[in-house]
């Protein structure tokens, strides 16, 4: 076992101990930690394939992730990974399956942003977010971009709200899902300026961008990556960016705080959970391979090429990302009285 490793399993331990702390315990923590390496693998299951359970179908954002880490991981870990897309009801399903499945390390769940925003969203959820599961690494995160129809008469964000001003129905958009993250960001902005956005839930990003294209709807607040082609035919304009900077394939569009919401920011993010007890050193185990994996050279390229911004961070980093997205989406949503049901 290297020093580095007995470090960051040292840290991780620490972080679960109260303050104060004797030395002696602390003396004792460190040669539990040499000897959980010295005994072999902390997974006691490790000729057993992985399953990255993921909560929606292929080709979305979370599927792309998952398949770009997928060799790097098996490399890294020595097992098989299997990628199980287990979509519906907002995430629910593949999350529930996570929490009721053995802390071996062998079961993980690859959560969307949806992880924070389904506590309120749904009444009664059948496993506690904060309680149920372990969190491992945040991955990536990114902006959504306003993808509007070529025939909506505005070329940026507050053309867009000045036509919704003038229109006594407002501005139709889309979204992926009753409580996702493209429906409260276009609450948000609509809050924000005063104005009303009428929203139309489809079944997913793929079914939203179709009807923006078919003019079904006038905008939607979407990945880059679900986009890029359209807005390379010009078959979609964007109007703004969600994020604090300029996405660099849209340097010439700017974010929504520069053209007069200042503060407004919104990000979709990825991160990787266990269940709930995930011992200490296969947590330690599991992200080092996640973060290495997914700061591979070829897995950087392609991830940047589809807007999405490498955002690895530690375990406790992850639960603190969940606590804070779900307070303030919360808030969101209770000031736009949306109601979910």
């Amino acid at each position: 076992m290297s020093s580095p490793e007995r470090t960051r399993l040292r840290r991780l331990l620490l972080k679960s101990l109260p303050v104060g702390t004797s030395s002696i315990a602390l003396g004792s923590l460190s040669s539990l930690a040499s000897l959980a390496h010295a005994e072999g693998p902390a997974n006691p299951a490790s000729n057993r394939p992985i399953s990255m359970v993921l909560p929606f179908p292929p080709g979305g954002s979370v599927d792309i992730v998952a398949r770009q880490l997928q060799p790097g991981l098996k490399t890294a870990l020595g097992q098989t990974v299997v990628v199980d897309n287990k979509p519906g009801a907002g995430g629910l399903i593949a999350s529930n399956a996570v929490a009721r499945a053995k802390p071996d390390g062998n079961t993980l769940l690859m959560a969307f942003d949806t992880h924070a925003i389904n506590p309120f969203a749904y009444k009664n959820l059948p496993y506690d977010t904060f309680k149920d599961f372990t969190p491992v690494s945040q991955l990536v995160r990114f902006p959504l971009v306003i993808a509007a129809n070529p025939a909506v008469m505005a070329t940026n964000v507050r053309e867009l709200v000045e036509l919704a001003k003038a229109r006594p129905e407002g501005i139709r958009y889309a979204s992926s899902g009753i409580g996702s993250l493209n429906q409260l960001a276009a609450e948000a902005l609509a809050t924000d300026a005063g104005v009303h956005f009428l929203h139309v839930p489809y079944k997913g990003g793929g079914p939203a961008v179709q009807a923006v294209l078919a003019g079904e709807v006038d905008i939607f607040f979407s990945s880059y990556a679900a986009v890029q082609a359209h807005i390379a035919a010009k078959t979609i304009k964007v109007l703004g960016v969600t994020g604090t900077s300029r996405l660099r394939q849209l340097p010439q569009v700017p974010t929504v705080a520069e053209q007069g919401f200042k503060g407004f920011e919104a990000y979709s993010w990825i991160g990787v959970f266990g269940p709930a007890n995930l011992p200490a050193d296969t947590v330690a185990r599991l992200h080092d391979a996640l973060a290495g994996s997914i700061r591979q050279p070829r897995v950087v390229e392609a991830l940047q090429a589809q807007g999405f911004e490498i955002a690895v961070g530690t375990p406790a980093e992850l639960g603190n990302l969940v606590r804070h997205e779900h307070d303030k989406w919360q808030a969101v949503a209770r000031k736009a009285n949306i109601q979910f049901d």
